[in-house]
């Protein structure tokens, strides 16, 4: 069998995107591929869908464009270079993952689909919205098409409200494809069924996202050395968490909570991911910057003692399992798939959105008692186990990729559209892509190659 995987990224969620199943299912022997546009790591079986001359110029182009006239995945012409390339054509199976991040036009979806059995997993409510990655606690999405955005500031934000027609082109693109979809969580799959864009779908799978336990876990006769090296106090209670520049991933809510945390006992606050986000307190803070190695990243949850997660909006959280797998408690919000994932209350510790005093609470509450974070990191491994094992992971999505395999997708195209108000909206859109494919060949060879450049395109 023959897999390959569409994402933006290879590195960056590594864990979850194709990236690491890859190597592992070429480690089997199973051929797997990963198309991304941007290659941070050294995999020989990752494969760049565009030069770099290409991103520097078209893809900054698409990108000013769409800002421009407030569209989102409309216009990029890479879905045309995947169909081209040899190892797309000979693919059994294409699974896709986050290509709404400035990778594939979304209309060429209905086209691709045709082309190969596919499998689409839904990483965040995007597919459901305007143009929202997270609409929180709007439901305009739901009964409404996303009219009259109110929140128009929301990544992927936008100049004009185009949120109803951005709605309805997805509507249009989903109604026309014979796909599987995954999802990791519960309330993935809740929102995939109570979309008016996806509710007509009807193989839907839940895979929850593995992690390996052999090296996300509690290195214990290692802890007072990795405390050592990142300048931690052997007796310091430690707080970790991930730092990004997101409205959905409650950094300012960890602020507010450690102004008013009482530090009756020494505390070191370790961040992963951007720095200086936090600010300078009575505790010591240690900031490492962004990691993306497994085992580094295992190390920061050894020296650790509790790991706060508490989302605004969160479809699945892996870094949630991870540190469950190591061993520690998790402070998590109500109203995300988190309070699942973690089995909260009786593994996860749950709190209230927006309720600093009660998070400072639930946190000194864990300071003072190390009985309560002992039981909660045993229960947490016990079910990390049982639930998100690696293992298990491959094989739930190789059975998948295997039945998919075997189906012949519909032969739809742009001459086969289902009935749909924007069905030739959808069709210039994928013409446009295509033009731009020309465009960019064509500017690969005048910088790469001008005298062949001259040869071909001289006269035009």
């Amino acid at each position: 069998m023959k897999i390959v995987h569409v994402n933006d990224n290879d590195l960056l969620g590594s864990r979850f995107n194709g990236h690491d199943m890859q190597i592992a299912f070429n480690k089997m022997g199973i051929s797997c591929k990963q198309f991304v546009m941007d290659k941070y790591g050294n995999s020989p079986n990752t494969i760049l869908l565009s030069n770099n001359i290409d991103k520097q110029l078209l893809r900054k182009l698409c990108m000013w464009y769409e800002a421009d006239f407030s569209l989102n995945a409309m216009i990029y012409p890479y879905g045309w270079s995947l169909m081209n390339h040899n190892d797309f054509q000979s693919a059994d199976v294409v699974h896709y993952h986050l290509v709404h991040n400035y990778l594939l036009s979304i209309s060429m979806l209905p086209i691709l689909a045709a082309a190969k059995p596919t499998v689409y997993t839904i990483h965040d409510p995007w597919v459901f919205t305007g143009h929202c990655v997270h609409p929180i606690n709007c439901n305009k999405w739901e009964v409404e098409k996303c009219e009259n955005c109110p929140h128009l500031d929301r990544y992927f934000p936008m100049k004009d409200d185009n949120a109803k027609y951005m709605w309805e082109i997805k509507e249009a693109v989903f109604s026309n494809m014979d796909i599987d979809i995954v999802v990791a969580s519960k309330w993935m799959l809740d929102m995939v069924r109570r979309s008016p864009i996806t509710s007509h779908l009807d193989r839907i799978h839940q895979i929850p996202f593995g992690v390996d336990t052999g090296v996300f876990c509690n290195k214990h006769n290692k802890k007072s050395k990795i405390r050592e090296r990142l300048g931690i106090d052997q007796n310091d209670t430690v707080l970790f968490f991930r730092t990004e520049v997101s409205e959905f991933k409650g950094v300012p809510y960890i602020q507010e909570m450690l102004e008013l945390l009482d530090l009756s006992a020494p505390v070191t606050v370790l961040t992963l991911g951007t720095k200086g986000l936090i600010k300078e307190g009575s505790y010591n803070l240690v900031e490492v910057g962004r990691v993306v190695d497994s085992a580094q990243v295992s190390d920061l949850y050894t020296a650790s003692d509790m790991f706060l997660m508490p989302s605004a909006a969160e479809a699945f959280g892996v870094m949630a399992i991870e540190a469950m797998s190591c061993e520690l408690p998790v402070i998590v919000s109500e109203g995300t798939a988190l309070k699942d994932v973690t089995f909260a209350p009786e593994c996860g510790v749950l709190i209230d959105k927006n309720n600093a005093q009660q998070f400072a609470d639930t946190v000194a509450m864990l300071i003072d008692n190390p009985d309560e974070r002992h039981k909660r990191g045993k229960l947490g491994r016990k079910l990390v186990i049982e639930h998100y094992d690696i293992d298990t992971y491959y094989k739930n999505m190789l059975e998948l990729y295997e039945k998919v395999s075997k189906r012949k997708p519909q032969q739809n195209s742009s001459n086969k559209m289902k009935p749909h108000h924007l069905s030739n909206d959808i069709k210039h859109f994928q013409m446009f892509s295509r033009f731009l494919t020309d465009y960019s060949d064509m500017v690969t060879v005048m910088v790469t190659q001008p005298e062949l450049f001259k040869e071909q395109f001289g006269s035009m």
